[in-house]
């Protein structure tokens, strides 16, 4: 009857035990962008499993005998420390990358000063007293 939310949990540990462990190494993550995707469709099939459970038996964790009790547990334990530890990384991995956009714009701003010009379509030159802001190309 938990099967499938059994094998979504274990997956999506097991996915963000990998994901945690890539963002800890250095170098570019080609492939964490399906990572996450991955991880966005066992969520959703573990998700309309349980409601589909919700549905159609409503009493349907009060009816677990003891091992599918113990091995539900034991997924939801599991699934919550990878989800701990992977949210520790991520929040570092975006923490970090928002000091290196501040620095990046502090210096932009250091070398030229707080104004900035821009140049139309008519031709024109506009300066303004605050600087561009910063903006990252994520085509790279």
């Amino acid at each position: 009857m938990i099967e499938t939310i059994l094998d979504a949990a274990r997956s999506i540990a097991s996915l963000m035990d990998e994901e945690t462990e890539a963002l800890g190494q250095r170098g570019r993550l080609a492939d964490h962008a399906e990572l996450v995707a991955a991880k966005r469709r066992l969520v959703a099939q573990m998700e309309a499993e349980i409601v589909r459970l919700n549905r159609e038996t409503p009493n349907w964790l009060r009816d677990l005998d003891a091992e599918q009790d113990a091995s539900l547990t034991e997924a939801m334990g599991t699934l919550q420390a990878a989800a701990m530890s992977n949210a520790t990384v991520v929040r570092r991995q975006r923490d970090l990358s928002n000091d290196l956009i501040d620095a990046v714009a502090a210096e932009a701003k250091r070398l030229t000063g707080n104004s900035s010009c821009s140049y139309r379509d008519t031709g024109s030159v506009t300066w303004r007293q605050d600087s561009s802001p910063i903006s990252v190309n994520t085509s790279l």
